[in-house]
């Protein structure tokens, strides 16, 4: 299974996004709303940390209402740690088509194609773009419904492109009369095709309330608000929310944004706490700065065995300061 590298529905990481609970939009019973793209809108991700192979996979779901006959514009594009744009996927051409154009670039040139796999209008859609960079070459493979839409190849890296480290989603298929709205975003290392993303939140205090502030603001969207501590060795867990989807999970992961003061902790781990036993995860260094931080568990670390949706009843997540 992959690692999950950027796991996102959640406002608090999308400077300037809202909200919209528009019906059929996306899927309600995994996430509480998607992120609504208003015409010529571009969103940009927290910078994460890069794929450790050379492959990046990026995954959402959007949904089309309309193509503006007007303008091309962007749907997604991506760039390595150093900033050097990486592809572009936008819209093909000013017609009410639903088909994408991808620039593939190396830093000195670049190539495009054009699909023949269209987005359905109306309808929930999903994309899947696997991006490969080495010294030899790089590639981009991108999925429309699972279907491949585009494949093109740089047979040289002369810039030492890297692997992505963020990205952008844009209003790539709507028109001024309409929003896009776009759901269930995640980044890995491997492949996302058929991926879903269920987004559990805090719904109570767990074993350990250490931290200062109320649990409400861990999941109000505003990175403005949390909990805080100015003593290391703190824990704070909480309760979840139900999980309702399928019962095979590829991946846990548990998602925070932190910032620190002069004379806080400057640390972090993500803890989950099991049958009374607690499994912290790889220490996070806290910036001074906003920052967004992961932690993947692929296994359950109390069996050793691949998650199942049972798990889940039991489990309580949180977070630990660190000196």
């Amino acid at each position: 299974m992959p690692n999950i590298l950027f796991a996102s529905n959640n406002l608090a990481h999308w400077p300037t996004a809202r909200a919209t609970s528009q019906a059929g939009t996306f899927d309600d019973a995994r996430v509480p709303y998607a992120l609504m793209l208003e015409e010529h809108e571009i969103l940009n991700s927290p910078s994460f940390i890069p794929s450790t192979t050379d492959d990046t996979w990026i995954h959402f779901r959007l949904y089309p209402q309309d193509s503006d006959y007007n303008s091309i514009p962007v749907l997604c594009q991506a760039y390595d740690p150093s900033g050097n744009l990486l592809f572009r996927i936008q819209k093909a051409n000013s017609t009410y088509d639903h088909n994408i154009q991808t620039y593939l670039y190396d830093g000195s040139t670049s190539v495009n194609q054009t699909g023949n796999i269209p987005f359905t209008n109306t309808k929930v859609n999903s994309i899947d773009i696997h991006h490969s960079v080495n010294a030899l070459g790089i590639t981009i493979k991108v999925y429309v419904n699972s279907s491949l839409a585009i494949d093109l190849t740089l047979n040289s890296n002369p810039n030492n492109l890297t692997p992505p480290a963020r990205f952008s989603i844009g209003h790539g298929f709507g028109d001024v009369n309409s929003n896009m709205p776009v759901s269930e975003i995640l980044v890995a290392d491997g492949d996302t095709r058929n991926a879903r993303l269920d987004l559990l939140r805090p719904t109570a205090a767990g074993a350990y309330e250490q931290w200062l502030g109320s649990l409400a603001v861990l999941a109000d969207d505003d990175t403005t608000t949390g909990m805080t501590t100015i003593a290391a060795g703190q824990r704070q867990t909480v309760t979840l929310s139900a999980y309702t989807g399928a019962s095979n999970i590829s991946n846990l992961v548990a998602i925070s944004s932190t910032t620190r003061g002069q004379n806080s902790p400057t640390g972090i781990q993500h803890t989950i706490r099991l049958s009374t036993v607690d499994y912290d995860g790889p220490v996070i260094p806290v910036d001074f700065s906003l920052q967004y931080n992961i932690t993947d568990w692929q296994l359950n670390p109390a069996t050793s065995l691949p998650w199942v949706g049972s798990d889940l009843d039991l489990i309580e997540t949180g977070f630990v300061s660190v000196a």
